[in-house]
């Protein structure tokens, strides 16, 4: 009947609309989960699965290990619990209901199939989803964390020096960017209409990128322009950021502003 298929193309056009909730809620039918997701008070190693989860509306209690810890040494005795720092005494560690993981990656893996991203997925389709989520962390965001420590571990280092560290930084993301605009193409997402792990893993790195090197970074790559602004748009992450909830600093060093000011105010070689 007209009423029966007007109902039907309006659940169609919800799910549509919001593609990685839907999934979601499909994936916890059984009902709310109890998760915890605990690392340090940055970005680091943890923020793609942040926005997976917020992305998804799954309720977690984002727990964050202070920098005060770690700097009185108390962050030795949390490590030695392994309530806290999980199975590997490392963090990110993620508590779904009496389940237990570390390791950033295994997290990322292990939400790909509690959130129901590998749907309508090939085998070959969810490795690749896997590789994006190891290239995000093993390689983007490590050398965003080089750069950082380069220069916030010797205070005295000269701009030219400082300019070679961005310059050594940037030669290397010249080599990833473009493989990862062939690999979007004039796609919304990497994989599919609806963003999964390794999307929103990329999405972080390439935003932890653009803080070191700057947004003129992606400029040749058209492609991953409009995915990082389609990523930044989505209503659930767009409400996240806003709320100021998400961590300011990638390290959550206390001189990281300075260090990041020093990064931006020297001339590119």
């Amino acid at each position: 009947s007209p009423t029966m298929l007007a109902s039907s193309l309006r659940g169609a056009s919800r799910l549509l609309a919001r593609p990685s909730a839907a999934l979601a809620g499909r994936a916890l039918s059984s009902g709310a989960p109890n998760v915890t997701l605990r690392y340090f008070d940055s970005r680091g190693r943890a923020q793609g699965i942040r926005y997976a989860l917020k992305d998804a509306e799954v309720e977690f209690k984002d727990e964050r290990v202070s920098l005060q810890h770690i700097i009185s040494g108390n962050w030795f005795n949390l490590k030695a619990d392994p309530n806290i720092s999980g199975p590997f005494g490392v963090l990110p560690v993620l508590h779904w209901d009496s389940y237990c993981i570390g390791q950033t990656e295994a997290i990322a893996g292990y939400l790909y199939h509690k959130l129901g991203h590998g749907e309508g997925l090939s085998l070959e389709e969810s490795a690749t989803s896997a590789a994006l989520v190891s290239c995000a962390h093993q390689d983007v965001i490590v050398m965003c964390l080089q750069v950082l420590n380069v220069v916030g571990t010797a205070p005295d280092l000269k701009d030219e020096q400082i300019g070679q560290a961005v310059q050594s930084c940037t030669v290397r993301m010249n080599g990833i960017l473009p493989r990862l605009e062939k690999l979007v193409g004039g796609k919304d997402f990497f994989l599919k209409d609806a963003p999964v792990m390794g999307d929103y893993c990329i999405y972080d790195a390439l935003d932890q990128a653009k803080l070191i090197l700057g947004d003129s970074v992606l400029d040749p790559h058209p492609g991953l322009k409009a995915f990082m602004d389609r990523m930044a748009n989505r209503p659930n992450i767009a409400k996240y950021v806003a709320s100021g909830e998400r961590p300011l600093f990638l390290t959550g060093a206390p001189q990281e502003a300075q260090i990041l000011q020093k990064i931006q105010n020297v001339p590119k070689l």
